[in-house]
């Protein structure tokens, strides 16, 4: 009984290292842990930066088009988390 519970226990780590690994490599490209968007310039909310926070404001802005690579091309859709209403942004 011993040898099947080594067993199990065996697969058991084996399957958690691979799910961190995958989730690691998975953050890693999609800029997580960062603190500033490294596309528009703005501060991360969100560990994949898909939620930024426009400086100097209240605002928080979702982007519309996450995987964008160009600054001049990031769209928003962002709120006044004060008052709840929509602000508008360009990129820096």
């Amino acid at each position: 009984m011993s040898n099947i519970f080594m067993r199990a226990t065996a697969l058991a780590a084996i399957a958690g290292f691979a799910a961190l690994a995958g989730s690691a490599l998975a953050q890693e490209a999609n800029y997580a842990g960062e603190s500033v968007d490294p596309v528009s310039g703005y501060r991360c909310v969100t560990p994949f930066c898909e939620t930024v926070a426009l400086p100097d404001t209240s605002c928080l802005c979702q982007k519309v088009n996450p995987n964008e690579t160009r600054r001049a091309e990031l769209q928003y859709v962002c709120t006044d988390m004060n008052t709840r209403q929509q602000c508008s942004v360009s990129p820096n």
